[in-house]
């Protein structure tokens, strides 16, 4: 009796770990990638990962990427048409790589027509990872 009860518990906490494996393991997906043009500017709160270039104009060195009590402003364009451009607030750690022109990935959502970025979601991407070699 007393080994079938530990089997039960085992296979439960089993069953309940592989579930939470499972799910943190999707948790990423379940974010939409879009760029200025295809965000939802209507706040529903939907979670998003934009994906853009840094608009010129934005903090350009460790002075002025000195975060104030509201975060640090700067603007995202769209990578194909860039009259499109949305306005970000951040607050957390900014890579060094951030510059104007520099193409980015921040998770935030939509507020007031202002997308709030999550705390530590900042990534700059690297263009020497992606050009073909001359």
């Amino acid at each position: 009796m007393k080994s079938r009860s530990r089997f039960a518990i085992a296979l439960t906490l089993a069953a309940l770990l592989g579930g939470w494996l499972i799910w943190t393991s999707i948790g990423g997906s379940l974010e939409t990638y879009t760029s200025p043009s295809g965000l939802v500017t209507t706040g529903d709160g939907t979670t998003y990962r934009l994906n853009g270039n840094v608009a010129p104009g934005s903090p350009a060195d460790a002075a002025e990427k000195a975060q104030t009590a509201d975060g640090l402003r700067f603007t995202v364009r769209d990578k194909v048409d860039a009259s499109v451009a949305v306005p970000v607030v951040y607050r957390g750690s900014v890579p060094d790589a951030f510059k104007d022109g520099r193409e980015i990935v921040v998770t935030g959502r939509m507020e007031d027509g202002v997308f709030q970025a999550d705390r530590g979601t900042l990534i700059t991407l690297c263009p020497s990872k992606f050009m073909e070699e001359q």
